[in-house]
């Protein structure tokens, strides 16, 4: 394996950047991220076994059905695949970042 300086954005045309956003309350590292690309790019998953699964994986099944994405959020420290209204919050989500 060969690793290439410059991360995530060593691809040409990929830009990415993190924040602490709160989401780890003990925390000051970044907890949530972007990833963009400035044109679609090919894109896959893997998802989660378990029986419960978080409303963003229904999300993001959807979203990257023809397979091309141009952009990621992630977050680190919250996946409460519980809310009752998660597949809204992660809508909302995914239409800010657009």
């Amino acid at each position: 394996m060969k690793i290439i300086d410059g991360g995530v954005c060593a691809a040409k045309g990929f830009s990415a950047n993190g924040v602490n956003a709160g989401i780890k309350a003990v925390s000051e590292k970044p907890d949530l991220c972007v990833i963009f690309s400035e044109v679609p790019a090919s894109c896959a998953a893997v998802y989660t076994t378990n029986l419960v699964k978080g409303a963003p994986i229904a999300v993001t099944k959807r979203h990257i059905a023809d397979g091309t994405a141009q952009a990621v959020i992630a977050n680190s420290g919250n996946a409460n695949p519980c809310n009752a209204d998660g597949e809204e919050i992660a809508q909302k989500m995914c239409k800010l970042v657009g």
